[in-house]
């Protein structure tokens, strides 16, 4: 037999949920997935939770003062960073098509150490024609964002063009650490990058070189020093390269693709904000100074999802051989999402306005975004249970429905009560994904119900 359908045979039996005539059948019946939720230990969670959460903090610590150095240096300038920035990160969700997400799922059933090393390899290649392809995107795209946003910020974009080739690498890493269940080294990817990213700032700073544009260049330069350091140790090999990219792609036709949808969709439409707010702020012939408060709030509430994130990424294996997301995480969920949502509510103000006077004006903003990332927390281990499953298409469904709606209520909303509206939207967008992710979840467990059933009476069957 040939390496390529060895390897082919190996993917294709041990998931599945690869073959979709046979994939709820033999997800419900083999006893891979007919794990006891009441069995579930969370022995290894609290480790790998907290060490992924540990390293979320880290990085979300030093990106926020990473923005108050900002704040502190460019005042509401920082607007136009805060804008370059959404608009570099919502392009790059659409370099990715399904690949990395496919071949997540292709690292995680590779059988043996030299299978993980080829198959990250592939991905590696694949990602240097991605980020080629997005620096020149930046490049071209830079005139006609200023002519539509009327935000002057052409230069900007072109500086950064050359070093936007490291912004797919972020999305790469990610996950190959989770397909690997390298969370370790996720940790240490999310510390590096944010910290290469301060770095950089305080170097600007003290050279008193750091601008917006300056800035935005750290970012992503801030990524490639994280994304070559975690492959160095990673030790991607180029053997077998094209059997890989084979295999990665077959995986993004039955599965990535879907997952794609709904990252393009569901991603975009939580970034969509840095684009409307802006584009609404330029035909009022306003700057960007709204938009800088708008950001601030956001960031300052961004860890409250934290914890939530990093366990459901910790879970990802884990929950591919689970029949449900066992109650204890989602209790354990819930309390850590209040207490940290309670926490911003009370310190946030006094944070914001120490940093300066103008800050004060975000204040209003924290309850909207406390209420946003409750509700994009709670719907964390749902959507990470559905994607070790492979249900991409309840995926696609559920970013489509959101991505509609949150579009639906920027455009409703901006044009009469700015960044408020925006915010509020975006709070009811998000509860909206839960009630979403809930339901699908829920369906899903009861055709893999019907399904166990289905098999256990066969081989009843047979066996009589």
């Amino acid at each position: 037999m040939s390496t390529e359908s060895k390897a082919t045979e190996s993917l294709s039996e041990s998931k599945p949920a690869l073959d979709e005539e046979r994939s709820l059948g033999d997800i419900a019946a083999s006893p891979r997935h007919r794990v006891p939720a009441s069995l579930f230990r969370l022995g290894e969670t609290p480790r790998q939770a907290g060490m992924l959460f540990s390293a979320h903090i880290g990085s979300m610590v030093t990106a926020l003062a990473a923005s108050l150095l900002l704040a502190r240096e460019l005042g509401l300038e920082i607007g136009r960073f805060f804008f370059c920035q959404g608009f570099v990160v919502v392009a790059g969700l659409f370099f990715e098509f399904g690949i990395f997400s496919a071949g997540a799922r292709v690292l995680a059933l590779a059988e043996d150490r030299e299978s993980e090393r080829q198959a990250l390899g592939a991905l590696l290649a694949l990602a240097a024609i991605l980020g080629l392809a997005f620096s020149l995107f930046i490049l071209a795209a830079s005139v006609p964002v200023d002519y539509i946003f009327k935000q002057d910020v052409r230069w900007l974009l072109i500086g950064a063009a050359p070093f936007a080739f490291f912004h797919p690498f972020q999305l790469f890493i990610e996950q190959s650490c989770q397909g690997l269940n390298q969370i370790r080294r996720l940790s240490l990817f999310q510390l590096l990058m944010t910290g290469s990213y301060m770095l950089a700032l305080i170097a600007l700073a003290l050279a008193h070189r750091l601008t917006a544009a300056t800035a935005l260049s750290a970012y992503l330069i801030g990524i490639g020093v994280a994304s070559f350091w975690t492959l160095a140790r990673l030790r991607p090999s180029f053997k077998n390269t094209s059997l890989y990219i084979r295999l990665t792609f077959k995986e993004v036709r039955g599965y990535g693709l879907n997952l794609y949808m709904a990252r393009i969709t569901g991603t975009a439409m939580t970034r969509l904000d840095s684009l409307v707010i802006p584009y609404y702020l330029g035909r009022a012939g306003a700057g960007l100074d709204a938009f800088g408060l708008y950001g601030m709030a956001q960031r300052l509430s961004n860890p409250i999802t934290t914890m939530s994130r990093s366990l459901a990424i910790t879970r990802f294996r884990a929950f591919a051989k689970l029949s449900q997301v066992p109650g204890r995480i989602n209790r354990w969920n819930i309390i850590v999402l209040l207490m940290a949502a309670t926490g911003l509510l009370i310190v946030g103000p006094y944070v914001l306005k120490l940093l300066r006077p103008e800050f004060a004006g975000a204040v209003p903003l924290l309850l909207p975004f406390a209420l946003y990332n409750i509700f994009t927390g709670l719907f964390q281990p749902y959507n990470m249970f559905l994607s070790s499953h492979g249900r991409g298409a309840e995926l696609r469904n559920i970013a489509a429905l959101v991505a509609i709606a949150g579009f639906t209520g920027l455009v409703l909303t901006v044009p009469y009560f700015g960044v408020t509206g925006a915010a509020w939207a975006g709070a009811v967008t998000m509860a909206l994904d839960y009630l979403l992710h809930l339901y699908y979840y829920r369906r899903f467990m009861r055709t893999l119900k019907h399904a166990g059933e289905r098999g256990d009476a066969e081989r009843m069957k047979a066996e009589g």
